[in-house]
């Protein structure tokens, strides 16, 4: 009997461009598939899995100490195997890389990589565009081109966001850096899950002959030096108005540094907990589930940008304190 392989979706794209919304519309579909996660996040605190539907148990595997397309490719291999090895119950692998990662040296794990060779292929990278500030993130971040050149399946994402002929704009870019991949327009992340999982849409022989290189030892990926995480924490219930009108000032005067920010908000009178999301200067709320009686309520808030100070965000989260 030949031994079973499974397949594997690298799901890319920039800071903020709707990668966990697309992952968690493939863990709530009803499309009969039993998916392992893992997640590389940027910084040393595990806050994408918050924001991840937490149904999965031990399927949802954390790498948070380097990025995935440099640093910890030998914790990626080491991760894939154990779910061999432990025997955990899985038909479909999906990897949701950090905003800054470069996909092809994730991608080149598993066919260069022999032992996972014999358990996993590659189904297809998929890369979500966030339609409003590609731009902006073409022409300051190297990551985006490498990610849209290398996808299989593109989602220009957040359409909703520009008008029909910047649409139109738009996807001439993306087709002038990859022609070949299927270009997808959603809102949301919307997209049938049948489009983007076990479409067996990788072809090395193809890509080899893109790019011969694809198939030697990958150098070391070097990512801007200057993008930095920062990671605030407050234990008082916060004040929402005070919290926007702080907000409303981290981007006016931070705008051009801030990339992407986060965070899941502890409100004073409030059962829920609040996510909280933006891009660049792009931000919003909604309620999400309730606070349970066994975890400590706290507000938890990353920035990603560059040269962000640390200090003076730090204070004016505190006095975001809502009063007793």
């Amino acid at each position: 009997m030949s031994q079973k392989e499974y397949p594997v979706t690298v799901v890319t794209g920039f800071l903020g461009s709707g990668k966990t919304t697309l992952l968690n519309r493939m863990l709530s579909e009803n499309h009969g598939k039993k998916i392992a996660v893992i997640l590389n996040e940027i910084g040393d605190v595990n806050l994408d899995s918050e924001l991840v539907i937490q149904s999965i148990g031990e399927e949802l595997k954390i790498m948070n100490n380097g990025c995935v397309c440099c640093t910890v490719r030998g914790d990626l291999t080491k991760i894939c195997l154990d779910l061999i090895t432990k025997k955990i119950n899985f038909d479909h692998v999906v990897i949701e890389t950090t905003g800054m990662a470069d996909p092809s040296p994730v991608a080149q794990t598993f066919f260069m990589d022999e032992n996972l060779r014999k358990h996993f292929y590659l189904d297809a990278v998929v890369t979500v565009v966030d339609a409003k500030h590609i731009d902006q993130n073409l022409s300051e971040i190297k990551e985006t081109q490498d990610q849209i050149g290398f996808a299989d399946v593109i989602l220009l994402n957040k359409i909703d966001t520009i008008t029909e002929t910047q649409i139109v704009d738009v996807e001439k870019k993306i087709k002038n850096i990859n022609s070949i991949a299927k270009l997808f327009k959603t809102i949301n992340s919307n997209i049938k899950i049948e489009e983007i999982l076990g479409i067996n849409a990788f072809d090395l022989q193809a890509r080899t002959e893109l790019n011969p290189d694809i198939t030697k030892e990958y150098h070391e990926h070097n990512h801007d030096d200057a993008i930095q995480s920062i990671y605030l924490e407050e234990t008082r219930p916060l004040d929402m108005e005070r919290l926007n009108r702080f907000m409303q000032l981290v981007i006016s005067e931070l705008g051009n540094q801030v990339l992407r920010y986060k965070g899941i908000l502890n409100i004073k009178d409030e059962p829920n907990r609040i996510v909280f999301q933006g891009v660049h200067t792009t931000m919003g709320s909604n309620e999400d589930r309730a606070w349970e009686a066994s975890e400590e309520r706290k507000t938890r808030m990353v920035f990603i940008g560059r040269h962000l100070p640390k200090e003076v965000l730090e204070e004016g989260l505190s006095l975001c304190v809502a009063k007793l």
